[in-house]
């Protein structure tokens, strides 16, 4: 699993072709995440202006360590 960088620098972009349905209520209870779309495989990440995405990352990665 790979944040990658997106034009806008509070958003980050992961390839993926997991279901949403194992990932939405997840992503969306990580403190400092403000929003979390679904694309035909992706799923872009915003976060808050003042959250760090150093934190948010590491606990991206731990939620997909757990699938």
């Amino acid at each position: 699993m790979e944040l990658i960088d997106t034009p806008n620098p509070n958003a980050k972009k992961i390839m993926t072709d997991l279901d949403e349905s194992l990932l939405l209520n997840d992503l969306n209870n990580i403190n400092g995440i403000s929003s979390v779309f679904f694309g035909p495989g992706f799923i872009t990440i915003s976060k808050l202006e003042d959250a760090k995405w150093e934190i948010i990352t590491q606990e991206i990665n731990n939620l997909f360590d757990k699938l």
